[in-house]
C-alpha cells in the first residue's frame, strides 16, 4: 500500500498563487523520477487565503522525507523554481494520510 500526503501550501497572494500553480505543473515529472506520485493539485476558488493543496504518494517501503530530500535537492527542482521567490510561500503543511480500509486509494 501506497503512503499518501496532503500538502497544503499557503501563498502570499493571489497572483503568487497562480505562479505556483505553473511551478506544480512542472515539478510532476521531477517528482515522479524520485518516486513521487502526484494525484491532484487543487486550489479554492473565492477562499480569502490563496492556498495550493496537493495529493502525492509514495512507495510503502520507501522513507518520506528521503524521497522529499532527494526531489528538493535535485537539478528539476532548481529548475521548477527558478525565478520564483521562495518567501512567497508563507506556510506549508504535510500531513501523512492512511487510505481507510473502503477506499479506492488502498
Amino acid at each position: 500500500m501506497s503512503q499518501y500526503q496532503l500538502r497544503v501550501y499557503t501563498l502570499r497572494s493571489s497572483d503568487t498563487l497562480a505562479a505556483y500553480e505553473k511551478i506544480w505543473a512542472q515539478h510532476i515529472p521531477g517528482m515522479a523520477k524520485h518516486r513521487i506520485t502526484t494525484h491532484g493539485v487543487w486550489t479554492a476558488p473565492g477562499s480569502d487565503t490563496p492556498r495550493l493543496y496537493a495529493l502525492v504518494s509514495y512507495k510503502d517501503a520507501d522513507d518520506v522525507q528521503e524521497r522529499l530530500e532527494a526531489y528538493l535537492s535535485s537539478p528539476e527542482f532548481r529548475a521548477d523554481m527558478e525565478g520564483f521567490d521562495i518567501s512567497q510561500i508563507v506556510g506549508l503543511d504535510e500531513t501523512l494520510l492512511t487510505p481507510t480500509e473502503d477506499s479506492s486509494l488502498r
